[in-house]
């Protein structure tokens, strides 16, 4: 009588190789590092030392919105050729109103700035990462402040997971496989 073949009901009962024991970790580690790869490459300012301050006189302002709805902030100032243009998170942010009324034609204000953009590019408009007013001892917001929420987020945090969790799934499958073959070699 012929011997009955054992049902799985579609999983295997037998263990996996050695590659495919550490496939999961290490498809881990590849996509947190294609996050961090991706992350580097598409972050124009990485610190705060990276940004320019220059002061300027303060020509011209815009606080329109385009037809679709969204925010188009930017200023000029006398010495750059250039507009400079809030952020997104910052337009959300900005007092429009405390600005018309504390901000005149003719005021010094400081700019903060990342030269690494490319004027032709961006067609002549740079992004401002900070803007204070020294002389009535105004700050709107700051590089600083801009580059570090720059630099945290969602997409940190997930780099360091897939990292964490990928090494840890690893070193994890590396001591179960020291485990199962020490006590056949004895």
């Amino acid at each position: 009588m012929p011997i009955r073949s054992r049902r799985t009901l579609g999983v295997p009962t037998f263990s996996l190789p050695l590659s495919g024991q550490f496939m999961p970790a290490i498809l881990l580690i590849i996509v947190g590092l294609g996050l961090l790869i991706f992350k580097s490459l598409t972050q124009e300012v990485k610190t705060e030392q990276e940004l320019v301050v220059k002061e300027g006189t303060f020509i011209n302002y815009s606080f329109k919105k385009t037809p679709e709805g969204e925010r188009d902030y930017g200023i000029w100032l006398k010495e750059f050729a250039e507009r400079f243009e809030l952020t997104g998170r910052e337009e959300a942010n900005f007092d429009t109103a405390a600005f018309r009324a504390a901000i005149k034609p003719g005021d010094r204000l400081r700019v903060e700035y990342s030269n690494k953009e490319d004027l032709l590019e961006n067609g002549g408009v740079r992004k401002l990462y900070g803007l204070t007013a020294p002389s009535k001892n105004l700050q709107f917001f700051l590089g600083k402040d801009i580059v570090a929420k720059e630099n945290s987020g969602v997409l940190t945090y997930a780099i360091y997971g897939f990292l964490t969790f990928g090494i840890g799934l690893y070193l994890w499958q590396l001591y179960k496989s020291q485990r199962q073959r020490s006590p056949y070699e004895e």
